[in-house]
């Protein structure tokens, strides 16, 4: 029973993931949404409103203090902020190259010290292995280098209309890879053989 409970598309796991991708990604939707019908300054006070409130929720809904959650707001509100202020579009596109290097550096920070950062975010919904944490964290560093070094292409070498079509895009992506990298990470502690 305990393993029905836990595999891989229980619908305990399938409601966590839906709704973990609905408080990440519904900010950065909303704001791509907004570009249609407001101005990007606009819309950037949009993106940083909705942020905060995804971080408030995350928290009522965790009953923790969420830190990537907290991380995202704060870079969000600061980039925000010096986009509106300096009308430099440039600061809220070097947000995503910020954060995904500070998410790479942050995982290969914990492998060094043998500290899977994913295993205590998300081992009380994923009961994985280590070797399970272990491979699904350097799934995470390449993708999360990977998506910087195209974000910094993209913003230099592109229009500001193209960066929006390829943010969205990025979002589409980061869904299939993390169901992906989930799947052939995927090896519950009750699965090994003893």
């Amino acid at each position: 029973m305990a393993e029905q409970k836990h595999s891989f598309f229980s619908p305990r796991i399938l409601r966590h993931i839906i709704f973990s991708a609905f408080l990440e990604f519904g900010p950065v939707l909303a704001f791509l949404a907004s570009t249609e019908y407001m101005d990007i300054y606009q819309s950037t006070v949009l993106l940083m409103v909705t942020t905060i409130i995804s971080t408030f929720v995350t928290y009522r809904v965790q009953k923790r203090i969420p830190f990537l959650a907290l991380y995202i707001a704060l870079i969000t509100t600061v980039f925000g902020y010096l986009t509106i202020h300096s009308h430099d579009l440039r600061f809220i596109q070097m947000r995503d190259t910020l954060y995904d290097m500070t998410c790479a550096l942050t995982l290969v920070v914990g492998m060094i010290f043998q500290k899977p950062f994913l295993k205590y975010a998300f081992e009380e919904v994923f009961p994985l292995t280590n070797r399970a944490w272990n491979r699904l964290t350097h799934l995470w560093i390449g993708y999360f280098l990977t998506i910087a070094i195209a974000n910094e292409i993209v913003r230099n070498f592109m229009d500001f209309s193209d960066w929006l079509v390829f943010k969205g895009v990025v979002i589409a992506i980061t869904s299939v890879f993390g169901l992906f990298a989930l799947y052939v990470s995927f090896e519950l502690k009750d699965d090994v053989p003893s």
